[in-house]
């Protein structure tokens, strides 16, 4: 199998770590496996594992945790290719195995079933581009709060005025929605949740839309700060849309634990 090796390489212990990944794979797995130029020249010095690029593999392997795998969905999104995340970080939500099972990954790998997971569109300005987990307009800093007008397809249908709102699909409703007090939802199940965060109105409670609509936010001083997968955008733009991109990414998630993390 020719697997595309997305590690972690922001330390010398993740470096390590990717590359004795990278030779559990080929030695004891049989497989070939390949790094983009960036990560074959941080881990190697030279580009000899610019082997094929990810639209030339059979699978995507992440190696961190969840925010590796965050990463990866987004070379997964662009190659059309399933993902596996392998966790050597601390959560390991989205991920089907665990570093220290390196030495068992094709019996594993014999274990994951593949799960279909929505992916969010968001567009303002010149901007488009895609989150696994969720798209969060907040505060620009601690003192300050947000005042937006959330529509639905067209229609105003929720005023949030507090810390800011998470637009969260069914897999990132385990992450940043869940410990603002929304519901967590099956992970392919066809919808999608807006959650206030610190709203100042009791009534300002989280809402479980369908992901055929389409959401518009607005704000009133253009002061709001956009995040997408963590990824900081910038200030909110007044047309900002949101809505499911027509391609899923594919997780291979271990069996009997597709709801891991509920």
């Amino acid at each position: 199998m020719r697997l595309f090796l997305c590690p972690n390489r922001f330390t010398d212990q993740q470096a390590e770590q990717a590359v004795r990944c990278l030779h559990h794979l080929e030695q004891g797995g049989g497989h070939e496996v390949a790094l983009s130029e960036a990560d074959s020249l941080r881990l190697f010095g030279d580009t000899r594992y610019m082997k094929f690029d990810p639209a030339g593999s059979d699978l995507l392997v992440s190696l961190g945790g969840d925010g590796a795998v965050l990463r990866a969905a987004r070379v997964a999104m662009t190659s059309g290719k399933p993902l596996l995340g392998i966790n050597s970080g601390r959560l390991g939500y989205l991920c089907a195995m665990d570093y220290e099972e390196l030495l068992r990954f094709n019996a594993l790998l014999g274990e994951c079933t593949p799960s279909v997971r929505t992916i969010l569109e968001l567009r303002q300005g010149d901007t488009c581009c895609q989150a696994l987990n969720d798209v969060i307009i907040g505060k620009s800093n601690f003192g300050s709060t947000v005042d937006l007008t959330v529509g639905i397809d067209g229609e105003e249908a929720m005023e949030v005025r507090g810390d800011g709102l998470i637009i969260a699909t069914p897999t990132g409703s385990t992450a940043y929605n869940l410990s603002a007090g929304g519901p967590t939802l099956d992970p392919e199940t066809p919808s999608l949740v807006l959650t206030p965060i610190c709203p100042h109105s009791r009534h300002a409670s989280p809402l479980v839309i369908s992901d055929r609509r389409t959401i518009t936010v607005q704000e009133r001083d253009n002061n709001a700060q956009v995040y997408v997968d963590g990824v900081h955008l910038g200030k909110i733009q007044p047309d900002l849309t949101v809505r499911k991109d027509e391609k899923p990414v594919t997780l291979l998630v271990r069996k009997g634990r597709v709801l891991k993390g509920f």
